[in-house]
């Protein structure tokens, strides 16, 4: 394996454990064996996480969205842990309520941490605060040992459900958004607002992991994607600018916004036959635009139509073929 030369990046590669066999990775690996990154995830990390000659972060928000079974949750546990390690700061796991706030990455964390500590209790030791050496698995924030990083507060990572109230006048480095497109309701738009990323610290920024949402329901995600990927009105087709030397990628920026939008099965567990399976799953019978959401990151208008798109484009062609088309007129008068 080629390790990364982007600090960050490299400390995912050597250090955030497994929870399962990863069978498809460059060798296969077990339980307990670092993550293996598959080569756009690369890619895509090391531009996000590259510094400059002030060791400043290119972007501000960064977007990591795409089809469902795509390792997103992995991608954003594994960042939030090498983001202590390297950076340190306060880091925010947020998502609708406090037990998916807990549960999609918090847990990651704890249970990496964990094999850490059966493994070598001394480099366990070399990450993790004396304070929190015990009953990892009970408490509602880890705390990091300190590092070199210059003005950056006690060096955390917690969870909060959307309660933009509990939370003002925090410092976060890095706040990690799970599912943006759930957040509906004035309190997650509040938190927001409240929770952007801090231009007096060192380094501070805010990711996303996400699906596509619903037209008119998910504003909060649909202003940034309207903005960034800028979406044809006709076509739906992204027409934003592209990321140079990921042109090869669904990925755009504007000005401090990275997003990367993927519509295509990507993954090497996303076969033919996998993805068929997904497609004739009976709960989503009847709702195309949910199989859409999930499985192309389209977004979607959370109504499902009487007939299908589609299936109306072929009958308009098949009547235009047999020579139907406009005979309506024969019977105005």
């Amino acid at each position: 394996m080629t390790l990364s030369s982007v600090p960050l990046v490299r400390c995912i590669q050597e250090e955030f454990r497994l929870k399962e066999d990863q069978p498809h990775a460059d060798p296969p690996r077990k339980a307990g064996e670092p993550l293996y990154l598959f080569p756009h995830q690369i890619r895509i990390l090391e531009h996000v996480f590259t510094p400059d000659a002030e060791g400043k972060l290119p972007y501000s928000t960064f977007i990591y969205s795409a089809i469902k079974k795509s390792g997103k949750t992995e991608i954003a546990s594994a960042v939030a842990y090498a983001f202590a390690r390297v950076y340190g700061g306060e880091i925010y796991s947020i998502a609708n309520d406090e037990e998916a706030a807990r549960n999609r990455m918090f847990t990651r964390i704890s249970e990496t941490l964990e094999v850490i500590k059966n493994e070598d209790e001394g480099a366990f030791e070399a990450i993790i605060h004396p304070d929190h050496h015990k009953r990892l698995e009970r408490n509602r924030r880890i705390r990091f040992q300190a590092n070199d990083q210059p003005n950056i507060p006690p060096h955390l990572i917690q969870y909060i459900p959307v309660d933009y109230r509990g939370e003002a006048g925090g410092m976060p480095a890095l706040t990690i958004w799970d599912e943006l497109w759930a957040y509906a309701s004035e309190s997650g738009e509040r938190l927001w607002s409240e929770m952007q990323p801090i231009p007096t610290l060192a380094v501070s920024m805010r990711m996303v992991v996400t699906y596509a949402g619903y037209y008119g329901e998910s504003n909060l995600l649909y202003s940034i994607y309207e903005a960034v990927v800028n979406p044809d009105p006709q076509t739906d087709e992204p027409l934003g600018e592209k990321v140079p030397g990921l042109e090869d990628l669904p990925c755009y920026q504007r000005g401090t916004y990275f997003v990367y939008w993927d519509c295509e099965p990507r993954m090497p567990w996303h076969t033919d036959e996998f993805m068929a399976a997904a497609k004739d799953d009976p709960t989503l019978k009847g709702r195309e635009g949910e199989y859409r959401r999930l499985w192309q990151n389209r977004w979607s208008s959370g109504a499902e139509p009487f007939l299908d798109i589609q299936l109306i484009d072929r009958l308009m062609e098949e009547g235009s073929q047999m020579g139907l088309e406009r005979n309506w007129l024969r019977y105005q008068a």
